[in-house]
């Protein structure tokens, strides 16, 4: 999902802003990966703010924010900062949901905002990062919605946090089996609909990638199907079928949902 134009090499720095638990692709990468993150419980390389970057200018050659501007109040202020620590001829990977579409709406409500407080849609947010940063986008690629957070509501609800939303305790009263019905049929059929409409139901977001050299951006081949476990996409080519709707995802080795590639998608 980084699609950059040049890989990173062994002696060259990555930022991971908003880590969390950190990014299994960052972990393969050659480079040296500094993960950023606010939540001292993930333990993250260094404890930090993304719109405060405890780091001096121009000290690495990319910056990745993944699924973390739609939770900032006011992301401006973190794009300014990944753009100071960016070395002139680094690169800026972002992901964020589309703030209008079905899996996006669907978190929303069950979560009750999630943490998400910004809605992005493609032209708002690439106008916003080339504004803001000076930065210009070079790729970019839809990712398809796997409502993989629809996996962890069973689990939360065997032993639920005191803080948890009335809504997902709502769940509670329904059978288990009638919750992953619900999650397949949202999987499936977006992407049916999609095949035969041309819509974007089952569109998560998008992935883009920011350099400074000017170029004409390039739309790389969205991958359909994306594990509803682990949420990482794989193409379908490579994908080892255990039944007409089933596979097995290759990141996490658990049986997932299986839809044939549709839209120029792979």
């Amino acid at each position: 999902m980084f699609d950059w134009t040049t890989p990173p090499r062994a002696g060259e720095r990555l930022l991971d802003v908003g880590c969390a638990g950190g990014n299994q692709q960052s972990r393969e990468l050659a480079c040296s990966v500094i993960g950023l993150d606010e939540d001292p419980a993930v333990h993250p390389a260094v404890l930090g703010n993304a719109v405060r970057m405890p780091f001096p200018a121009a000290s690495f050659d990319y910056v990745v924010c993944h699924h973390v501007l739609e939770h900032i109040d006011g992301p401006e202020a973190a794009l300014r900062e990944a753009a100071r620590v960016l070395k002139p001829g680094g690169g800026l990977s972002i992901a964020v949901p589309d703030g209008h579409g079905v899996c996006d709406g669907v978190y929303r409500y069950l979560f009750e905002g999630g943490g998400h407080v910004n809605r992005f849609r493609r032209a708002e947010i690439v106008d916003l990062v080339q504004r803001t940063t000076g930065l210009r986008l070079v790729r970019w690629r839809k990712l398809y919605s796997s409502f993989s957070y629809l996996s962890t509501v069973l689990p939360l609800l065997e032993s639920p946090p005191p803080d948890l939303q009335r809504r997902l305790l709502r769940m509670r009263l329904l059978p288990r089996r009638a919750v992953r019905a619900a999650h397949a049929s949202l999987y499936l059929g977006t992407r049916w609909l999609d095949r035969a409409f041309h819509s974007d139901l089952a569109l998560y977001g998008w992935a883009f990638y920011f350099e400074r050299a000017a170029a004409e951006p390039v739309e790389l081949p969205a991958m359909v199907n994306v594990c509803v476990h682990c949420g990482a996409g794989s193409p379908a080519m490579g994908l080892k079928r255990l039944g007409a709707l089933t596979c097995l995802c290759p990141q996490c080795n658990r049986r997932t949902l299986y839809s044939p590639p549709f839209g120029g998608g792979e």
